[in-house]
């Protein structure tokens, strides 16, 4: 009953356009129409009637205001109805909506190119590649290339596009692949138009990204020949900098040394350890590009990223770059005015240390001071990054983690200190469960490099702290998936680590078993995680099997 009497209401709401209103100006229109996608979620198929019947009545109309309505409407229908009720609607439509695509009007132009990519988005499986994807390709990047005020709908519609018909990961070919190496020109010939604004070059770039991203092997080739097309635009922007004399210049050249050096990264990805022959000049024109940055930019964390997928293909090979590039990753770690990129320098070397395993030794000392003094600031977000990164050195050094295991020790005895209560807001809450996963993730790690060598006995003064802390995750509600993956981690590796009975007495515990058993038996918890409480399992009934024996 509600639905007959709310929406239509809202569907002549959405006939209220503004001609002249910006992308971000929010009015009734547009919040009618958000309204119409959230109804449609809450009463699904109920919501069809009434919107179908509108846009039959509309879809043709003279008024490009209703015309425009009814292709909103429709798009904003896409989520809610099972896909299978859609299906027949939503073929018999897809003529008219490309059409539509020629319509005299920017905004009806706009929100058809909006509602192609809702219906790739929400209802994927209804398109078929042999009879939908050339025309969907073909009417988005002609919608690109004549109108640059519909870039951002084109764009995300291109996108949707590019995962709907991606196919396996991997697979040597995909639907995608013939229409590969003209889909990638024209976004090429677009970010590079003498009338493209900067909202069309960025949108342009992200397509180029999801593109590559889902390219089969049989378009690699392609890839590889736009590499050197972006990697050579890139060292195009280079001397630009002594151009810019405003804050505007700025900014605009940022944002296309990002959207490039985006799609660098997305190349990266792609070709993983294949990525070796073109590694040096990436990560030369990378060092380049942060040469000539100034304070505040936005640049180096997209660089950062980049530089540590190059990492992770490479592995120890990445050594060669680590004296050029280590004093930008210390200036990083260490700048306390910019915690988004000191968050990225601290992911990055979790990805370096990765890679290079005991190559990274010589770098530890800065790496570890960097942290330790991070750790003493009051800026929470970053603390237990840094604990898992702990963890992380510890894994690639082994027993090398020697010199700072006193002090890490500590910092995660310190750490274990921090509680909850009920009176604490949602986000300190969130903390420290964050905060007690990074302190389980950095004992993992120092027990998986100390595991079965000699010096597994330095740990034992911290062990009576670890069993507290798993103590006191036994005993509260507030637990995340990761932190139950990493405590069982931590009591196998640590039953697995001292194998003769040292520790018997912390796994006959009854909440060391009980906190398994919850573990293993929440369905809600991935495969991955319950089979680490499988394992961990084991081990504590090895435990407690040898120290009844032992009694």
């Amino acid at each position: 009953m509600a639905t007959r009497e709310v929406v239509p209401v809202l569907l002549q709401a959405m006939c209220r356009q503004d001609e002249d209103a910006g992308d971000d100006e929010y009015n009734v229109s547009r919040a009618a129409y958000q309204a119409l996608q959230l109804y449609a979620q809450c009463v699904q198929g109920e919501v069809l009637q009434p919107v179908v019947t509108f846009v039959e009545e509309n879809i043709r109309n003279e008024d490009w205001r209703r015309r425009d309505a009814a292709v909103a409407a429709f798009g904003a229908i896409m989520e809610g109805p099972e896909p299978s009720v859609l299906e027949p609607l939503i073929k018999q439509a897809l003529s008219v909506l490309l059409g539509m695509m020629q319509d005299d009007s920017i905004s009806v132009r706009d929100s058809t190119a909006y509602a192609l990519g809702r219906v790739c988005d929400c209802c994927p499986e209804v398109l078929d590649p042999e009879v939908h994807l050339q025309p969907l390709i073909s009417c988005l990047f002609n919608g690109l290339a004549n109108s640059p005020k519909i870039a951002s709908s084109c764009c995300w519609a291109l996108m949707n596009v590019a995962d709907r018909f991606a196919g396996d990961a991997g697979s040597q070919t995909n639907p995608l692949s013939k229409h590969f190496e003209d889909s990638v020109k024209s976004l090429l010939t677009v970010t590079e138009r003498q009338d493209a604004d900067n909202q069309l070059r960025t949108a342009g770039y992200e397509v180029l990204n999801s593109f590559v991203l889902n390219s089969a092997n049989d378009s690699l080739p392609m890839v590889a020949t736009l590499s050197d097309v972006i990697i050579q635009r890139l060292e195009h922007t280079i001397p630009m900098q002594q151009q810019v004399v405003s804050t505007e210049d700025r900014i605009l050249l940022e944002e296309m040394q990002t959207s490039l050096i985006s799609v660098i990264l997305a190349i990266v990805q792609r070709f993983e350890v294949e990525i070796k022959p073109q590694a040096d000049r990436i990560m030369s024109i990378l060092l380049q590009v942060l040469q000539t940055l100034g304070p505040k930019s936005s640049v180096p964390d997209v660089v950062f990223a980049t530089v540590g997928a190059i990492a992770s293909a490479l592995e120890d090979d990445f050594i060669k770059y680590m004296d050029s590039f280590s004093p930008f990753l210390y200036n990083a770690l260490g700048n306390q005015e910019e915690p988004g990129l000191c968050a990225m320098a601290i992911g990055l070397v979790s990805d370096i240390v990765r890679a290079l395993n005991e190559k990274v030794l010589p770098y530890c000392d800065s790496f570890m001071n960097l942290l330790l003094k991070t750790l003493q600031t009051p800026t929470n977000q970053l603390k237990p990054a840094i604990l898992e990164t702990f963890g992380d050195i510890a894994q690639a050094i082994g027993t090398n983690f020697d010199t700072y295991l006193a002090v890490v020790g500590q910092v995660l005895q310190q750490a274990s200190s921090v509680t909850t209560s009920s009176d604490l807001p949602y986000d300190m809450v969130d903390y420290i469960v964050s905060l007690r996963e990074g302190i389980m993730d950095a004992w993992g790690g120092i027990l998986l490099s100390y595991k079965g060598t000699p010096s597994i006995t330095q740990l034992q003064p911290f062990i009576e702290s670890i069993f507290q802390l798993l103590h006191i995750i036994s005993t509260e509600s507030n637990r995340s998936e990761g932190l139950m993956r990493s405590a069982m981690g931590v009591i196998g590796d640590l039953a697995d680590a001292f194998p003769n009975g040292e520790l018997a007495a912390y796994f006959r515990n009854d909440w060391v078993t009980a906190l398994v058993r919850e573990t293993r038996t929440t369905r809600a918890y991935s495969e991955r995680t319950i089979e680490t409480a499988r394992w961990t399992r084991e081990q504590v009934k090895r435990q407690i099997n040898m120290s009844t024996g032992m009694a």
